[in-house]
């Protein structure tokens, strides 16, 4: 997929993961895991939850383009986090919850992904009222993608991931908004833009919607083209989970259809986010989207998604997996210990993360 525009790093990154797709190992990653956390003193990224814990970073790290204008961190730090990962053998994965364009103005993003209206994906291509300001957006993904460079001076190697869970409705890029059709050309546009307008050589791109899946047609249906997609990904959470639900059986027959898609187009195959969702308030009145600090319904959960996962031959060409982000004590995915305190699930997730089919940075 577009071998002119990649650099030496990025077929090299290409070619480590495409050599780990035939292992049965796979990489451990979380969303702002090295500057954002619950236990990190630094959000430098040189600490993570996840290292203070195992001494080691996750192996795959992701960055917002929220980040980039202040809601998820500073684009400077940002630029600074990426060069500390790398420096550490951590891989990056930039996603985007792009703004709402039709809002702020035309010189300010607003952070509005969840506000759908606007008919924003038509007026952002080529003649919309839109697409001056679309392409200051992606000018600052390129200027991200061209500041992060190694210690030789070599742009750092990443996984663009853009209009991720396409099929939903959540965002104003989903299946009610905009057409199939439409949302390919805007997926390709905005690759074209990067790699040609801009040239941008370090990025691999990935496709990702979100699950579940029942055909192979069901996934496609909004895949932008094997000429545009490195990666062929997949969004589900396990939501208000309970020990004999039937979330494990709807998992692992969606992930044979994504592992059935990319093997029959040469892609990489990877669970680009997964996590535990309690969904509920609690008797401190608090709302807890992702773990819950305590009580957890299932608290094996990391030790019943590696069962499942290692069940599956299928999944053999997995090469990673991502949780979200550890923004609080009422919003996190990955356990934690912070002074006296150890979540009830540390110990599972521990053991998930030390058996040897798991791997994080190196």
């Amino acid at each position: 997929m577009l071998q002119f525009y990649r650099d030496q790093a990025c077929i090299d990154l290409l070619q480590k993961l495409e050599d780990l797709s035939y292992t049965d190992k796979f990489m451990f990653g979380q969303q702002n895991a090295a500057h954002i956390g619950i236990s990190i003193t630094a959000k430098d990224g040189t600490e993570s939850d996840i290292k203070n814990l195992t001494g080691k970073h996750p192996a795959i790290v992701g960055i917002d383009t929220l980040s980039f204008f202040g809601y998820e961190g500073q684009f400077d730090n940002s630029v600074k986090v990426v060069k500390q990962l790398n420096k550490e053998g951590v891989i990056i994965t930039l996603s985007s919850h792009m703004p709402n364009f039709s809002l702020g103005g035309d010189d300010f993003f607003d952070y509005s992904p969840n506000i759908t209206d606007g008919h924003v994906a038509s007026r952002i291509m080529p003649g919309g009222d839109l697409n001056r300001k679309y392409l200051r957006f992606l000018d600052k993904i390129a200027d991200f993608a061209e500041a992060c460079i190694d210690i030789g001076g070599n742009r750092i190697p990443m996984i663009f991931r853009p209009f991720h869970e396409c099929n939903g409705s959540w965002f104003w890029w989903g299946k009610e908004h905009i057409t199939d059709d439409k949302y390919i050309k805007l997926y390709q546009y905005t690759v074209d833009y990067l790699t040609k307008t801009r040239g941008i050589r370090n990025f691999l791109y990935c496709y990702s919607p979100n699950g579940p899946f029942k055909s192979q047609s069901d996934y496609l249906s909004r895949y932008p083209g094997d000429d545009y997609v490195d990666i062929m990904g997949i969004d589900m959470y396990n939501d208000r989970p309970y020990p004999e639900d039937n979330f494990w059986k709807v998992f692992l027959d969606s992930m044979d259809v994504v592992a059935d898609c990319s093997q029959n187009r040469g892609k990489l195959f990877a669970l680009t986010e997964i996590g535990l969702r309690t969904l509920d308030t609690a008797e401190d009145g608090k709302y807890y989207e992702g773990i819950a600090p305590s009580n957890n319904k299932v608290p094996d959960w990391y030790s019943r998604l590696y069962e499942a996962i290692m069940s599956d031959r299928k999944l053999k060409s997995m090469i990673y997996m991502l949780t979200w982000a550890n923004f609080s004590d009422t919003q996190f995915w990955v356990p934690y210990k912070l002074n006296d305190f150890e979540h009830e699930m540390v110990k599972d997730f521990l053991a998930f993360v030390g058996n040897d089919n798991v791997l994080l940075a190196d």
